[in-house]
């Protein structure tokens, strides 16, 4: 089964030797990689490209303080042992999309539960196609296959019942502050702190498989630019941080958790929750596509749908993105 990264951005191994926070000069980084060294040097501007900003001194490389943080697929699969359903655990260095390679690998045969998450992503994606900016090591990219053959149909409600098993996780972890945005934001503080996208896949007898992707910041360089305000769990309080590895298992459980009680009470079961974390609630919005109408958002609906009031009524909105507006 080939699943790989169509287009790797440096050679697998070299983060998790920077990660060790030892200073060793391109040559021994190739001697450990058993590579030359030409293609250690191309890895590594490759790694200070995608963010990563390891340091050179008197020859040797030296990791950014603090040092990366790969994730340990063995200590997250022990960490979930005691689930009814284990989830197969992926922990790739760099991967185009974790999503894509799940795709790729159901496309071949492999059937959920199934996570993979990445220390890299090179083509993280968001809503509408937008890309998911995220250096090495500075955020979680995270998705999990769930077989869904048992499910009477699709349903997009899932992805508002994920943000609140994430915000319940977060919550858990220490996290204060946090609040959801219709219809995939996490929001902290009211700036985003990460994102999710929830993909059906079909097979011949219709769809079988969801692929519910998490994109959370966890620590991202102070000069980033994201085209929007944000922001990271380094910034919510959390001292010290949890480690990569502890957190994709608390979010693995939290999504496992919650798609387990799919379809049955399905988003109902999360409606007072989603409500109460609600950063836009009673606030006046804008609904941008379709007409662009305007009103104040009233919340969701137990079918996910936001509940928008406007000069014509309530509207109940099952797609879109809303921003906020200016009273007038």
């Amino acid at each position: 089964m080939s699943t790989s990264d169509p287009a790797p951005r440096f050679p697998d191994g070299l983060l998790r030797l920077l990660a060790e926070a030892q200073p060793r000069t391109p040559r021994e980084l190739a001697v450990r990689l058993g590579i030359p060294v030409p293609e250690v040097e191309a890895g590594l501007q490759g790694l200070r490209q995608a963010g990563l900003d390891w340091r050179g001194q008197a020859g040797y490389i030296l990791p950014p303080e603090p040092p990366p943080d790969p994730v340990d697929a063995d200590a997250v699969g022990a960490a979930l042992k005691d689930l009814p359903q284990v989830p197969q655990v992926h922990a790739l260095e760099q991967v185009d999309s974790t999503s894509a390679w799940l795709d790729r690998a159901r496309r071949q045969g492999m059937r959920g539960p199934v996570a993979c998450c990445a220390d890299f992503q090179s083509a993280g994606r968001g809503r509408r196609g937008r890309q998911w900016r995220m250096p090495p090591c500075a955020g979680m990219a995270l998705s999990l296959l769930w077989d869904i053959r048992h499910w009477p149909r699709p349903d997009a409600s899932v992805t508002l019942a994920a943000g609140v098993a994430l915000a319940r996780a977060l919550e858990d972890l220490g996290v204060r502050g946090l609040q959801l945005k219709w219809p995939n934001d996490l929001y902290l503080d009211g700036r985003k702190l990460g994102g999710i996208l929830v993909e059906a896949r079909a097979g011949r007898d219709g769809p079988d498989a969801l692929i519910l992707g998490v994109g959370i910041n966890l620590r991202l360089p102070p000069h980033m630019e994201v085209g929007q305000p944000h922001a990271d769990l380094a910034g919510a309080g959390l001292d010290p941080l949890p480690s990569r590895s502890l957190l994709v298992a608390a979010l693995i459980r939290a999504l496992a958790g919650m798609l387990q009680s799919f379809p049955e009470p399905g988003f109902a079961a999360f409606l007072g929750e989603w409500n109460r974390r609600d950063a836009t609630r009673d606030r006046p919005v804008a609904l941008s596509g379709g007409d662009g109408c305007t009103g104040i958002a009233r919340g969701v609906d137990a079918g996910g749908r936001l509940c928008l009031e406007t000069d014509r009524g309530m509207q109940r909105v099952e797609t879109g993105e809303i921003g906020l507006r200016s009273r007038p």
